[in-house]
């Protein structure tokens, strides 16, 4: 068959047409998956809503919240994005036998007062995105602004997991700066995730701030260590004590005495202990010291379900005496 000039001029036609209409469609295709971000000022001063003996609140945030973010662009409104923080064992460790039990977000209802909202809790995945979802909690919130506390039907027992992801997911509406942050500075891959145009990112570099949100965790009560009776006048002797209300598990101290002419005193003891009774306390000593000069003594104990403490002193050292201490 012969195909003629002008045959082939409606086909070109045709394809350049087809090239465009494609083209065109890719463009707003890839225009309307993209979502971008918001801040305004907006102050909010207040206190999150745990409170109640035996909880306590796990975040990062520090601070007055400053400003709130929305997002606008994209396919929307409305416009569905997740702000989340991630707890790991650096917080977790000191509620062994605790359950996470609550979410506390701070809401910015100022643009639109009705929000729509889920609270999605996660397990361990890596450090740039979480795993598997654990449990989750619907809510509704109608107010000019504050914080919303939202319970869990279903505890997260603490022990059970390395990690754990906290989010918000919202649904919101342009324009609609919702989520309140920090001033900063974010605590690097922990205090700023969100997920926006279907991937995990922090707010980083451009944001540099922490969500307004934490975990409200329970349990019978955690340790707290205290040093005291640093004393002389041979070696030095101290004790750790449990002045909390649970027992510590796994307790870990270290003593170093460092000093004396030319630095020749340097001696460190260490010491574990498996249970530390609520009340009672670990005696700790140097043992036998000699020299001349100044000393500093640095005393740390932590536990497992305790926070690190350090105490430092110092004193003098005559021969086998270790005097004036303060």
């Amino acid at each position: 068959m012969k195909i003629g000039k002008k045959t082939l001029s409606k086909a070109g036609v045709l394809l350049i047409a087809a090239f465009f209409v494609i083209s065109s469609s890719a463009v707003i295709a890839d225009t309307a998956e993209k979502t971008t971000l918001s801040v305004i000022e907006n102050t909010f001063i207040g206190s999150s809503p745990q409170g109640e003996r035996g909880e306590e609140e796990i975040s990062y945030y520090i601070g007055d919240l400053t400003s709130a973010v929305g997002i606008s662009g994209g396919s929307g409104p409305p416009f569905y994005w997740k702000s989340a923080i991630r707890l790991t064992q650096d917080e977790l460790a000191a509620y062994a036998g605790w359950d996470l039990i609550a979410v506390v977000v701070a809401h910015s209802g100022d643009e639109e007062p009705e929000h729509w909202g889920e609270i999605i809790i996660y397990g361990e995945g890596t450090s740039t995105e979480p795993g598997t979802q654990i449990t989750n909690e619907s809510y509704y919130f109608d107010e000019p602004a504050g914080w919303e506390r939202v319970d869990l039907t279903t505890p997260v027992p603490i022990e059970d997991h390395d990690e754990i992801w906290v989010a918000c997911s919202w649904e919101s509406w342009e324009p609609d700066h919702c989520a309140y942050i920090d001033a900063g500075p974010a605590v690097d891959e922990k205090g700023d995730w969100i997920y926006l145009n279907n991937i995990w990112q922090e707010l980083q570099p451009s944001i540099d701030s922490n969500w307004g949100m934490g975990a409200i965790v329970e349990g019978e009560g955690k340790a707290e260590l205290a040093i005291l009776n640093v004393k002389g006048p041979i070696g030095v002797k101290a004790e750790v004590k449990n002045i909390g209300d649970a027992d510590a598990n796994n307790l870990e101290y270290t003593m170093n005495v460092t000093g004396g002419i030319l630095g020749l005193i340097d001696k460190t003891i260490d010491g574990t202990k498996t249970l530390l009774g609520s009340g009672t306390a670990e005696s700790i000593s140097s043992g036998l010291i000699f020299g001349f000069g100044k000393i500093v003594i640095e005393i740390t104990a932590n536990a497992a379900n305790a926070n690190e403490i350090t105490e430092t002193k110092e004193g003098l050292v005559l021969g086998i005496l270790v005097i004036g201490i303060k």
